[in-house]
């Protein structure tokens, strides 16, 4: 956005606030190092990326659930920004880095106000541009009729560190948010890294020795793709599998308090992947059709399963003395 020089220079002067900007600028690390990008991009996630920020070079890329829905975020080199876009290709949100001339007066004030006398390390600005409503455990992708901007300042005041988010019209979004001293911060978290990265090679060790899980089973890329997208994950199994002519690999996990199992090429491309969930985070669409075509059954078990790049639950139920499995779409139509 336009602004003229009599407005920057005012700018300037109410924000009395240092920027340390510039294109190049590297994002610093938070609370570990970035990852390179090694992660399987569908094709309509690579064709919005090109579309939308064309010529860029990955720095990061990184995939989450939310709500059944797969979300990559990924991060550009030489301060390109960011971009998130779900698995179907649809632009979540476009991250800019801006320069303090871009800040509209409102949100420059905003900044001011809640953290007076910090320096402005960094500027974002966050377009929104589609957002996840939820219905129980399930979400669908929403467009939004206008794009919602935010605007991210990343802080430094003495030893500390902090984020504000604000709007253009100078609404706090969510901050001041301030971190410890960072040299104090890095060594415990460097200490807290190490201690776990032991307790997870001694808890690995103890696996093999009670369950006999060989990893050696796994292709290097299987295991490497499994690690990248559940870094705390515990293989609890592991198997090999031929059908039709392919080969696959399964990997039992527990995640937390997670049960997931998945299914992989030998080049680690991910075919299929099963999480536990309550039955009572099912769609009412799926329990509406299973009391039509299984009146008086019982859940036993209920697995979110994405099978192909499709949606679906794989349920264990039992009407009266008998038990049976149930494959049925998020919409209530029973696959099997």
């Amino acid at each position: 956005m336009k602004r003229t020089n009599g407005i920057c220079l005012s700018l300037v002067v109410v924000l009395a606030l240092t920027l340390a900007v510039s294109p190049g600028w590297a994002r610093q690390e938070r609370q570990e190092p970035a990852r390179k990008a090694n992660v399987e991009l569908p094709a309509a996630v690579v064709q919005a990326v090109k579309a939308n920020v064309p010529n860029a070079e990955i720095a990061t890329a990184e995939v989450e659930k939310e709500a059944g829905i797969n979300l990559y975020d990924i991060e550009f080199k030489a301060g390109r920004g960011e971009i998130e876009v779900a698995e179907d290709g649809t632009v979540m949100d476009v991250v800019t880095v801006i320069a303090l001339k871009d800040l509209p007066k409102a949100a420059a004030e905003a900044i001011q106000t809640a953290a007076p006398g910090a320096t402005i390390k960094r500027l974002e600005k966050s377009e929104v541009r589609a957002e996840i409503s939820k219905e129980g455990a399930m979400g669908k992708i929403v467009k939004l009729a206008a794009p919602k901007h935010v605007y991210e300042a990343e802080l430094t005041e003495g030893q500390k560190r902090g984020e504000i988010q604000v709007a253009p019209d100078g609404k706090i979004v969510e901050g001041p948010k301030w971190s410890a001293e960072e040299g104090k911060e890095e060594e415990e978290m460097g200490e807290k890294e190490e201690a776990e990265e032991d307790e997870e090679a001694e808890e690995a060790a103890e696996i093999k020795a009670a369950t006999g899980v060989d990893l050696k089973v796994l292709p290097p890329a299987v295991l490497e793709t499994f690690k990248m997208a559940y870094p705390k994950a515990v293989i609890r199994g592991t198997s090999k599998e031929t059908e039709k002519g392919m080969t696959y690999f399964e990997v039992e996990s527990v995640d937390g308090k997670m049960n997931r199992d998945l299914l992989y090429t030998a080049d680690g491309k991910t075919v299929e992947v099963e999480e536990a969930i309550a039955p009572g985070a099912l769609p009412a669409a799926v329990l509406k059709a299973l009391d039509k075509a299984y009146p008086g059954h019982k859940i036993i078990k209920a697995e979110d399963m994405l099978k192909d790049g499709q949606k679906l639950f794989e349920l264990q139920i039992q009407v009266k003395d008998k038990k049976t499995g149930v494959t049925i779409d998020p919409d209530g139509k029973i696959i099997q």
